[in-house]
């Protein structure tokens, strides 16, 4: 090859370099430190302090239409929660592939640096892949395909109607398949005003033990009204557990009254086996505190009632720090 046409072979390359290189954004790393503190009158340890979650994300933008995103928890050892790719094709669909959170409960589009209550209610534990009946103990998520997006847009700019629907492994996180057959999981979302938002899911699947597979199916009915200064969410979930039918709920609401001032009242109630008397009852008050940007502190106090055992109660303090 002659230099001019080695140079013009360069200078070529160089170039398609330099535009897909402006294509990529820089990738940004964020994340947040979770310190605790906790009594628990029920446990035979009822003071203690630990670091609960330790997380760090990197997401960017591949063009105009793909974005990604990679989250992993640093606890004793390294846990990868998302790992996935988002090809925005039009508002109303766009596709998801990778490892994130399986959208069948309104929980599903809030992580813990905004959940209005230090935990889960019991319900969304025990039904949602968190501490799960079945034994999952996955963050909410799973292994798939999504679809979503949304549309009707109303006068002041927001759509009425929103869908999420996946294809899963069902069988958690960092796995592969266990089983032949899929999870499916779908969340519709109606928002007849901007504050106020209306969901219905269901999830469909199974889950494999030592003594064969069982059925997981999953529903739940929610309401969230959020403004500037009010927020008030509550939600109905139902479960079928390898036959097992559970159900439970949870309302909780929240005022600002300062923009760093935010007292919590929060009530959640679940039964394991709705065929059995056995219930939990959990009752909360708490404060959140937004002292400065970035850094989140919250504290309850909960007054819990479950069948079989005496009353207990807890306090918890945990500070969030975000970067």
């Amino acid at each position: 090859m002659k230099r001019k046409e080695l140079l013009a072979s360069v200078a070529l390359l160089a170039s398609a370099v330099a535009l897909q290189a402006q294509e990529i954004s820089t990738p940004k790393v964020s994340g947040f430190i979770n310190g605790r503190y906790q009594y628990n009158s029920d446990k035979d340890v009822n003071h203690s302090f630990d670091i609960r979650r330790v997380r760090l994300a990197v997401s960017g933008d591949i063009g105009s239409k793909v974005d990604y995103k990679f989250q992993a928890e640093y606890e004793t050892t390294v846990k990868v929660l998302d790992a996935f790719l988002r090809w925005k094709i039009d508002p109303a669909f766009n596709l998801q592939v990778g490892q994130f959170k399986v959208e069948y409960s309104q929980e599903t589009l809030l992580g813990p640096t905004s959940w209005l209550v230090a935990n889960n209610p019991t319900a969304v534990a025990k039904l949602n892949g968190y501490d799960d009946l079945s034994g999952q103990k996955v963050n909410g998520r799973d292994v798939g395909i999504r679809a979503y997006g949304s549309f009707l847009k109303a006068n002041d700019g927001h759509n009425i109607l929103g869908y999420k629907l996946g294809y899963y492994n069902g069988d958690g996180i960092n796995t592969t398949a266990k089983k032949n057959d899929k999870a499916v999981a779908g969340l519709l979302y109606i928002n007849p005003l901007k504050a106020l938002t209306l969901t219905a899911g269901h999830y469909e699947g199974s889950y494999v033990v030592e003594d064969g597979k069982h059925v997981r199916n999953r529903s739940s009915f929610g309401a969230e009204w959020k403004d500037q200064k009010l927020t008030v969410r509550s939600e109905y979930l139902l479960g079928n557990t390898a036959g097992q039918e559970s159900s439970g709920l949870y309302a909780q609401a929240a005022y600002f009254f300062t923009p760093w001032l935010q007292p919590v009242l929060s009530y959640d109630y679940f039964r394991a086996d709705t065929d059995q008397s056995a219930d939990v009852n959990n009752y909360q008050v708490g404060i959140n505190f937004l002292p400065i940007k970035h850094v989140r502190i919250q504290t309850g106090y909960t007054f819990s009632q479950q069948t079989g055992k005496d009353d207990a109660h807890g306090v918890v303090a945990q500070l969030f720090v975000q970067f």
